[in-house]
């Protein structure tokens, strides 16, 4: 099973992805494929995010298999407000993959 947590704690946004969906055969699963480029997306956006000048200090970027961490952290309310609509993107998409798959993807969020 594939465990995704979303976490906020002060200005820090957090994912972590753990495991694999096990949907079917590496390299057929789409569930896993769904979800990898989900975070591969996420990841982009907090490299340009961090580029913008809206992070207070760098990253925290790992897109292993079966083990992937996204964190970032701001120092003002205005670039925690974007920061959180980017993760939002990420984690409605995670829903839905939790909604339409629950016994392969499941979904944790911390706020």
């Amino acid at each position: 099973m594939l465990k995704v947590t979303f976490t906020i704690e002060g200005m820090k946004l957090s994912l972590q992805l753990e495991g694999h969906a096990e949907y079917a055969e590496h390299g057929k699963d789409i569930v896993c494929a769904s979800a990898s480029i989900l975070a591969c997306t996420l990841a982009r956006i907090v490299l340009d995010a961090e580029q913008n000048g809206w992070l207070s200090s760098p990253p925290v970027i790992q897109l292993d298999s079966g083990d992937t961490t996204i964190s970032c952290e701001t120092d003002n309310r205005t670039d925690l407000v974007l920061m959180k609509c980017m993760f939002t993107f990420a984690i409605k998409g995670y829903a839905l993959l939790a909604q339409d798959y629950p016994q392969y993807v499941r979904l944790i969020t911390l706020t």
